[in-house]
């Protein structure tokens, strides 16, 4: 668990195979136009036959530019120190309390340290992971008395957001409008307030959760694309942000998510099988409305021996892929080639 994000059920569920004794190293490199800053560690599993398991950092360092500080762990004991090394040499010994990945007391480390591991932090509360399936609040809520801009580290705060932000509520029925001719809208009861789908003149408002079409489900991706220019740095996971669309409506999502990038203070990681989002972006990479080193496109695969590999796959300015693996997104026109084939057979 992070900020509320559950990254696994156990440590086991993260280490390819499931290696009870395994171990994962994580980094991270934050470029502005002025410097980078890069974050690593390596936590391992440890078993002990009399007490329970232990996750332990037993590597880790901090680069700000040309300066480097590092901790290594001496031992697998509870009770181990950390050696200290600051631009390659070891400087002290002493125990190390973690909060997270970062050292709780970091001020004897290097003069600056603190101030960078408060940046990190900082940019780590900017982190939005929206899972999928998605899960909003229940309403009724209580009428919010102001706004505070926060959809959640898994954001499922949207009902709050648009009962106190008249211009999000607004872009909000816009975008509903467009893509299903309904609106979204909030219906107050005294202190209270639902979320209910504005349907045409004759009909009645339907709640919002049970009007159907994904309407519910796509909400908090609508959210997160419209708040990231005001969300400031960090990151937004989107996990299938087509889930429980009609495919005709795959395009108007796709063209959401695109049309609200806001570069790179605030990238977009989007975990999709919709091949719609994939040709939106390519179409407006090959008219000119998206720069092609925008996009950057992921495969995932199994390998043997080595759990799941990314594949980087880049998109030229003619919106053309330079490579892509055999065998994705053929579907339609295999059906298609058979269905030529059933008719050729019963001429």
């Amino acid at each position: 668990m992070s900020g509320g994000i559950r990254h696994g059920q156990t440590f086991e569920d993260l280490v390819t195979g499931r290696a009870v004794h395994g171990w994962l190293r994580m980094s991270a490199n934050l470029v502005d136009d002025n410097e980078s800053l890069s974050l690593s560690a390596t936590v391992n599993n440890v078993v002990s036959l009399t007490s329970p398991p232990e996750r332990q950092i037993t590597h880790w360092s901090l680069k700000n530019g040309g300066q480097e500080v590092a901790l290594k762990r001496q031992g697998f004991d509870s009770q181990s120190h950390y050696d200290v090394i600051v631009a390659g040499t070891v400087q002290q010994s002493r125990p190390v309390v973690w909060r997270g990945l970062v050292p709780q007391q970091p001020n004897d480390l290097a003069g600056w340290v603190p101030a960078k591991i408060d940046a990190l932090k900082t940019w780590a509360l900017g982190v939005r992971h929206l899972r999928c399936p998605r899960k909003l609040l229940s309403t009724p809520l209580p009428l919010p008395q102001r706004s505070t801009g926060d959809l959640g580290p898994n954001v499922e705060m949207p009902p709050l957001a648009l009962a106190a932000d008249d211009a999000l509520r607004k872009s909000v029925r816009e975008w509903y409008r467009k893509a299903f001719g309904v609106g979204v809208d909030i219906a107050a009861q005294g202190n209270y307030f639902d979320l209910v789908v504005r349907a045409p003149a004759d009909k009645a408002d339907v709640q919002l959760v049970q009007s159907g079409r994904g309407l519910s489900h796509v909400l908090p991706v609508v959210a997160t694309a419209l708040t990231a220019r005001s969300a400031g740095p960090g990151v937004d996971i989107i996990e299938h942000p087509e889930a429980e669309l009609h495919p005709a409506a795959h395009s108007d999502v796709a063209e959401l998510l695109i049309d609200n990038l806001t570069g790179f203070e605030r990238p977009m990681i989007i975990e999709t099988h919709s091949e719609m989002v994939l040709l939106r972006a390519r179409r407006w990479i090959a008219e000119g409305r998206l720069p092609a080193e925008n996009v950057l496109v992921y495969w995932v695969e199994a390998e043997s021996g080595h759990g799941s590999i990314l594949r980087k796959i880049r998109i030229d300015n003619s919106g053309a892929m330079e490579s892509w693996p055999d065998g994705v997104f053929i579907e339609d026109y295999e059906e298609i080639l058979a269905i030529r084939r059933a008719n050729r057979s019963t001429e």
